[in-house]
């Protein structure tokens, strides 16, 4: 599997709703879902990180219609983890 991405999704593409959430180096952060609500046309992206048993990060897709919204929110929901990884790396490092 390719890792194109700082953040990907894996299976996101292959339309799943949940899969693992790994940097393009292959470090595995935790899992990803999304939850369709057809009837208000939107969905939820949620992130929770290895180890929690509660999601950390949620983000909404309004219109589910349209591509450009769901790829805003997924570019948003992806930026957000990235930060707090990025965040992470830097207080690991600042301890050692």
């Amino acid at each position: 599997m390719e890792l194109l991405y700082p953040i990907n999704l894996v299976g996101f593409e292959e339309d799943e709703t949940s899969g693992d959430v790994v940097t393009r180096f292959g470090e595995f952060l935790g899992v990803w879902t999304f939850v369709r609500n057809d009837a208000e046309d939107r969905g939820v992206f949620t992130f929770t990180p290895d180890g929690s048993d509660a999601p950390l990060f949620v983000q909404t897709a309004n219109s589910l219609e349209s591509g450009l919204m769901v790829g805003r929110a997924l570019s948003d929901f992806c930026s957000e983890i990235r930060d707090w990884h990025d965040e992470s790396d830097l207080v690991q490092g600042a301890e050692s």
